[in-house]
């Protein structure tokens, strides 16, 4: 996606950076990838290229082409741990990789 696009610098506050780190992380994806989809999703543009999404907002789960249905276990775990904090999720993520 990187060639053939030129950079642009941009200036926001450093807490600011600091939460699309931590929402870039959760998604998957780099900073500039979140920054991307964010914009994309406020001007209505959508990437040809993005699998398909279920759910809505920053934390959009993104559901390969051979997606399954989730157990009960795991919508149980899915739903506690979107309740943590973004920090305490994040820590949970760490203890996977």
């Amino acid at each position: 996606m990187s060639r053939g696009i030129n950079p642009f610098g941009l200036r926001m506050p450093p807490e600011l950076r600091e939460s699309l780190k931590r929402e870039a992380k959760l998604n998957g994806r780099s900073l500039n990838a979140e920054v991307v989809a964010r914009l994309r999703t406020s001007t209505d543009a959508p990437d040809p290229n993005d699998p398909p999404r279920r759910g809505s907002g920053s934390r959009a789960i993104v559901e390969p082409r051979s997606a399954r249905a989730l157990t009960d276990a795991e919508r149980a775990m899915l739903a506690v741990f979107r309740k943590l904090s973004p920090e305490r999720q994040l820590a949970l993520l760490s203890l996977f990789e």
